[in-house]
């Protein structure tokens, strides 16, 4: 009886819990629709404050088509799980608009109405297979004055800029007036055309084509520069060789308090000009030009050298000067994280990754009257580098191998406000004062499209691949437009790195490398040894045999026996330490998968079986109590 009446109650519970459950569902279903909670660490389901913003401030209502060919889907796990993502993500911007979006999901079937209206958007189509399937998968944002900006193919590689590239089509299409930004830059606006890649895209820079959507975009004389009086804000990119009136103009701008975005390269290696000074080599750079102007608002940037980080060092493909294949950290080529984007100021905090080459280290001058705030910086493992090292003779592993860390974290871009004076004084000799408005990045090459955008082969659509351009459009919203964009933030990424994995691998590299070059210069040494010895003609005990061949004493035949044994084992040595530093590597990374992936799962599943079998054990050993 007792059993029974246990089985009763059982059951009994079970079914008040499959009640409350369905009770608190058809609730949430009337009454908590709108609710979400984002449980994520980088917040991958929430939309951003300034997407928001930029919804509900639109004049007048836009529309998004959403395209997705779910039938040629169906059997894509990693398109269908984007799709879904997508999807989730506008229905949260369109709710969050309070009206002022709507949204169309369309499935384009081959062969419909619906298909030819996503190929006149521009939606591209991409193949399948042989037989002729085709996948679309895009949007297009279109506004009330028919204005339409287009996504041609959403790439899930670049979810991450996903909340940027839609949120800027929106606003381009939505907003009915534009601020105005003036520009003087030495560096080309135009891509230049490359004989050796025809394919590849001419026209506007992808920074300069994005500017002209948002903004009305000014490029001054950089000889006799003239600022519009509506000018909201005034950019200065690699200035060089710029005449005293431009350098006037500018320093005049800054002391009215509007703002100024200067972006001082010691070594830009974009600027075509340094090419061509260097006769086409591709290891050339121009240096910045600014006069007194960077002293009157109280910092310096180095122009002879420039910063090499191993926190942030890019992986690249890289061919020794003995011709070897290798990839290799370029310390002097930066993929910033998180670590070096601080999140004080609103122009950086939303950003995840930028990508930088051969930037300068921006130093305060004791004294200064400004105030100057960290908007990039370096990591403390960093050392400052001459410009001529990453010239054409130039050695990235000798980068590596040769470094010594400052242990000090450097400033790499800066926000500059507060009291300033005029470089150029006045015929009385004063000089006027204003309040500086100053973003400073000692870098140029970040702007260049191919630091942070990229063409994806297959469908030939505009892919970014870092965050560079959020940052200026970012910068210049809050300075100069109206903070719409300011708030938007690259989303986490859903697959995650083996970043222990990753250091390790720096440090195996470092380890390696320095021993790598001991073992070159103990070759090196033999080898100029054995030439000396070889070129010992005519010397005492030296002669040559009746086929001309080389006949040594016989100590030196004793020494160049050892010294060939020397570079034979030296060989031998370097090639195990290669081969060590990629095994090492690989074992690190194969352990740590297997723990991820294998151990702590098996870990959790008996940890749970062992506690589900001793609480039955405990429930079967309870003394019934008969009633």
């Amino acid at each position: 009886m007792a059993v029974a009446d246990k089985r009763r109650s059982t059951l009994l519970a079970i079914l008040g819990i499959l009640v409350t459950l369905v009770a608190l569902n058809t609730v949430a279903w009337f009454y908590l629709r709108s609710v979400r909670i984002d449980v994520t660490s980088d917040a991958l389901y929430t939309v951003s404050p300034g997407v928001s913003a930029i919804a509900r401030a639109l004049p007048e209502p836009v529309r998004i088509d959403f395209y997705w060919t779910r039938d040629q889907g169906a059997d894509l796990p990693t398109m269908r799980s984007y799709a879904q993502r997508v999807q989730e993500f506008l229905e949260e911007i369109v709710a969050s608009s309070e009206g002022k979006l709507e949204l169309r999901i369309i499935d384009p079937e081959a062969f419909s109405e619906t298909e030819d209206m996503a190929r006149a958007a521009g939606i591209s189509a991409r193949t399948l297979d042989t037989t002729g399937r085709v996948l679309m998968f895009g949007l297009s944002v279109r506004g009330a004055t028919d204005k339409v900006e287009t996504i041609a193919f959403l790439d899930p590689s670049q979810e991450q800029f996903l909340e940027y590239e839609i949120a800027r089509r929106i606003l381009s299409v939505g907003r009915d007036r534009k601020s105005t930004v003036a520009v003087i830059t030495t560096l080309p606006i135009e891509r230049p055309f490359n004989p050796q890649t025809p394919q590849a895209r001419t026209g506007k820079s992808v920074l300069f084509a994005q500017l002209e959507q948002l903004y009305e975009l000014k490029v001054l004389d950089t000889a006799k520069p003239v600022v519009p009086a509506e000018t909201s804000a005034l950019m200065v990119i690699q200035p060089r060789q710029l005449t005293e009136e431009a350098l006037r103009a500018i320093d005049a701008w800054a002391i009215s308090g509007k703002p100024l975005f200067v972006f001082a390269d010691p070594w830009c290696e974009a600027d075509p000009a340094a090419r061509e000074m260097d006769f086409g080599s591709t290891g050339s750079g121009s240096t910045y030009e600014l006069g007194s102007l960077l002293t009157q608002w109280g910092v310096s940037i180095d122009t002879q050298n420039v910063v090499a980080d191993l926190g942030f060092a890019t992986r690249i493909m890289y061919q020794s000067q003995g011709g070897q294949n290798m990839e290799m950290s370029h310390p002097a080529w930066l993929t910033l994280n998180r670590a070096g984007i601080p999140d004080g100021d609103p122009a950086t905090a939303p950003l995840a990754q930028l990508n930088i080459k051969s930037i300068g280290a921006i130093a305060r001058i004791p004294g200064a009257k400004p105030t100057i705030s960290t908007l990039i910086t370096s990591t403390k493992d960093v050392q400052m580098v001459q410009n001529l090292k990453l010239g054409f003779f130039g050695e990235v592993d000798r980068l590596v191998r040769d470094f010594k860390s400052l242990g000090t974290p450097i400033d790499l871009a800066v926000r500059i406000r507060g009291e300033i004076e005029s470089a150029y004084p006045a015929a009385d000799g004063t000089r006027a004062r204003g309040n500086a408005n100053i973003v400073l990045v000692a870098d140029a090459d970040m702007l260049d499209d191919a630091n942070w955008t990229g063409v994806d082969q297959s469908s030939g659509t505009l892919q970014t691949i870092a965050d560079n351009g959020a940052f200026v459009f970012n910068a210049l919203e809050l300075a100069a437009g109206d903070s719409l964009l300011s708030g938007l933030k690259s989303r986490g990424r859903y697959q995650r790195p083996f970043d222990r994995v990753e250091q390790l691998r720096k440090d195996a590299e470092f380890r390696y490398l320095s021993r790598e070059q001991e073992l070159k210069d103990q070759i090196k040494k033999s080898e100029m040894r054995i030439n000396e010895l070889q070129r010992e003609r005519g010397g005492a005990g030296v002669g040559v045999n009746a086929l001309g061949q080389l006949v040594l004493t016989q100590e030196q035949s004793v020494e160049l026996a050892k010294l060939e044994t020397v570079q034979v084992s030296a060989r031998r040595e370097l090639r195990e330490v290669q081969h060590s530093l990629r095994a090492e590597i690989e074992k690190t990374g194969t352990v740590l998968m297997i723990i991820n992936v294998i151990v702590w799962p098996v870990l959790v599943a008996i940890v749970a079986t062992l506690w589900i079998s001793v609480r039955y054990g405990r429930q079967r050993s309870a003394p019934v109590l008969a009633k």
